[in-house]
């Protein structure tokens, strides 16, 4: 049986069920990913230093093209229903760490790795430091637009710009 959608209210509606359920899933995204297996696998004793750092390297620049699609996606679904609500300011925070991460950070911090994989020693950095501060901005930001659009489906509350 097709889906059918019968208002526009139920159509925005959903969506923004999708656009939550995206944020939600980009968020345990986030925590698994930079909060629990960036740390943990340097606590195997048979990872090297080298090793770990390029291992992080792929991850993250595979976890980077996911979250630049989950970001597309909820874009393109929030301009279908032109969503213009409060709950835009942490997705744009998001959004901007996404951004800043992508297109300054990680192409520097992947230059860094590089050094130590050839054994050099770069100089002393906050690059690292600048860039968890970007991820746990950018996960409480998610979890911010994601459960502040669970609640206005629970509630069927609207909230606009004034």
């Amino acid at each position: 049986m097709p889906l059918k959608i019968e208002s526009h209210k139920n159509r925005k509606n959903l969506i923004y069920r999708f656009s939550a359920c995206i944020a939600l899933i980009w968020l345990g995204m986030v925590l698994g990913i930079s909060f629990l297996e960036a740390p943990v696998k340097f606590m195997a004793p048979s990872v090297t230093l080298e090793v770990g750092l390029d291992i992080g390297r792929q991850v993250f620049g595979a976890f980077n093209k996911v979250e630049c699609a989950f970001a597309l996606a909820m874009a393109i679904l929030l301009i279908i229903i032109r969503k213009k609500d409060p709950s835009m300011i942490p997705l744009g925070l998001a959004w901007l760490s996404l951004t800043l991460q992508t297109v300054w950070l990680l192409p520097v911090l992947e230059d860094r790795v590089e050094v130590i994989i050839q054994g050099q020693t770069p100089a002393p950095s906050i690059l690292h430091t600048i860039y968890v501060v970007l991820e746990v901005l950018k996960a409480v930001a998610l979890a911010a637009y994601g459960f502040w659009n669970v609640l206005i489906m629970k509630t069927g509350a609207e909230i606009t710009w004034r």
